[in-house]
């Protein structure tokens, strides 16, 4: 049947011209015809009239040639083993079906001097397009509709209809030789309905779906991170990246070639043959730690075992590093050590006091106070029981020791005069690394250790002159120049100048200045201190001192130490010791 307007063949069953839209009435359709109306069904069309209409749509226009019918595809196969010839017209009322592959839109094998030729084209069927009047379905290349006869500019085609379309104009022909076709996915058509739906639903779920997606991906991360959290992963990562930092800075004015270096100074992890033998010798020391304080618990006064301990203490703090995990445990044996100095010392104090006693106890003390600077050195937490305390005391100690000796000696009714020069010179052998006496204050000529120091001498000199003018190995003479020889060292001593007078009027000498400044001295003593000093021992009482029982080394001042005391009436005051200093002089 042809179109009585522009003579275009048709089928028979269009109401309009698909070319020209005019209206094809009833009496045009040929009677011969009406028969195969009924035997064309939408589902399967005769292979007969799609063998015959081909040519002739052909000959018209290429371009509106109908796609061929394509069988369901299960498995996709190469386009080599199809038979195009042998494949049906989709009928088109069927938008499920699987419309095929054109040869135009087949991927060629890629041309690698070609980059082009290695772009994958993903083969695009042309979509169905509806009256937008009479929601018929029609040809893409229908003008009209065949139906109610709206022109085609008024047809609603599908979004991405026109861009699908010129697309696969513009893809090049496919090559001569066979390619394989695309898997069946990606030629599969949209339901009628989808590719009927508008660009604003399409976006609208793309959105969704990316919205979704990002979700998805956002609660992996936050998962992964929690995971990396509880396993301490950040924070080895932190503790390694402070460690790098410094051997970074230090080794940044090296350059590139320093890499490995860094990579060393990255290693955090100790050598299991180094962290075995670190170990190991730590339970050593800690075993001869045990072994040690187990000694020395056997012992009330001072052993080396606790010492012994003490160091092994100090070097696990020290090269180890675990100061706060031994300062408990040394603390304790430094407590028990302590108390070993303590029971020592006391033991020394019940013998006869001497220098030997006070250097033996200086070494107790100054030993466990080495102990206790290294400890503090090392980092570990300890008290020192008062130790530091109780050696800071121990001069004062001993010069009360000295000090309470001569007084007992000088007490006596018939007492030793070496005994009391022997104690005085024995406390004055104690001297400090400049060689100063630790027990004399020898910037106070009123120190109760220099008094009593002064007193002895003034003593065994007296002695010394008796016994060599006993024996004749000193003259009278001789006895003078010995006198004077202390008597500024003495303070002018009372007796000595005594002495001094009975001599020279032995050798002939003139014994006024010696009598001089004895009668000086009488009289500044009974001004200043009250003090009568006689020399007939029948008329000594309380205020009448004879001569040889005068303790002039006995401070008897307001402010003297009344510890040190041996008398409150029978001594000197300081003033009367220095108006003696100032102006007592002899000159023979």
């Amino acid at each position: 049947m042809k179109c009585p307007n522009c003579q275009t063949e048709l089928t028979g069953q269009e109401k309009f011209c698909i070319k020209c839209g005019t209206k094809i009435s009833d009496n045009n359709a040929p009677k011969a015809e009406e028969p195969k109306k009924e035997e064309v069904k939408p589902e399967e069309p005769k292979k007969e009239e799609v063998k015959a209409e081909e040519p002739k749509k052909e000959e018209a226009k290429p371009e509106e040639k109908p796609a061929p019918k394509q069988p369901e595809i299960v498995t996709p196969k190469p386009m080599a083993e199809d038979k195009p010839e042998e494949k049906k017209e989709e009928p088109a009322k069927e938008p499920a079906k699987i419309e095929p592959v054109k040869p135009e839109n087949l991927v060629a094998e890629p041309d690698i001097k070609d980059p082009e030729s290695m772009i994958v084209k993903t083969p695009v069927s042309a979509p169905p397009v509806f009256c937008i009047k009479c929601g018929a379905k029609m040809q893409p290349t229908a003008k009209f509709c065949t139906k109610c006869g709206t022109p085609v500019d008024k047809v609603s085609k599908p979004a991405g209809a026109s861009s699908a379309v010129a697309s696969t104009e513009k893809q090049p022909s496919a090559p001569a030789q066979p390619a394989q076709a695309a898997p069946a996915q990606n030629v599969q058509a949209a339901p009628a309905q989808q590719t009927a739906a508008s660009p604003e639903k399409v976006k609208k779920g793309s959105k969704g779906l990316i919205i979704l997606v990002v979700l998805a991906i956002c609660a992996i991360l936050v998962a992964i991170l929690l995971v990396l959290k509880a396993t301490g992963v950040f924070s080895r990562l932190a503790s390694g990246d402070s460690q790098t930092t410094e051997a970074d800075a230090g080794n940044s004015h090296n350059g590139s070639g320093d890499d490995e270096d860094g990579d060393e100074d990255d290693e955090d992890e100790e050598d299991p043959a180094v962290a075995e033998a670190r170990r190991q010798e730590i339970n050593d020391i800690m075993d001869e730690i045990d072994a040690a304080v187990e000694e020395g618990d056997k012992s009330e006064l001072i052993t080396e075992d606790y010492g012994v301990a003490l160091d092994g203490y100090i070097k696990l703090a020290s090269k180890y590093e675990i100061a706060d995990e031994v300062s408990k445990d040394a603390a304790e044996v430094f407590e028990k050590y302590a108390q070993q100095v303590r029971n020592s010392i006391a033991l020394l104090d019940g013998q006869k006091v001497s220098s030997g006693l006070y250097i033996q106890s200086r070494i107790y003390y100054d030993e466990i106070l080495g102990y206790a600077d290294a400890m503090t050195n090392a980092g570990i937490k300890f008290d020192d029981c008062g130790i530091q305390a109780d050696s800071d005391a121990l001069i004062e100690v001993y010069r009360g020791k000295y000090i309470y000796a001569i007084n007992e000696i000088t007490s006596r009714e018939n007492w030793s005069r070496d005994e009391a020069w022997n104690l005085m010179q024995d406390a004055a052998s104690i001297l400090d690394d400049n060689g100063h006496r630790v027990l004399f204050n020898e910037d106070d000529p009123d120190d109760p250790m220099r008094l009593r120091l002064i007193y002895s001498l003034a003593w065994i000199t007296r002695k010394d002159i008796e016994t060599g003018i006993a024996n004749g190995t000193m003259s009278y003479e001789d006895a003078l120049d010995r006198i004077d020889s202390v008597l500024r060292d003495t303070d002018y001593n009372l007796m000595l100048l005594h002495d001094g007078i009975y001599y020279a009027d032995k050798a002939g000498i003139d014994s006024a200045p010696y009598m001089v400044a004895f009668n000086n001295e009488i009289e500044k003593m009974q001004e200043f201190d009250g003090v009568i000093v006689i020399l007939d021992p029948a008329k000594a009482d309380e205020t009448h001192i004879e001569m040889n029982h005068f303790w002039i080394f006995n401070d008897i001042s307001d402010g003297a130490d009344p510890a040190y005391q041996v008398s409150y009436t029978n001594g000197t005051s300081a003033q009367t010791r220095a108006w003696i200093r100032e102006n007592i002089r002899v000159n023979r």
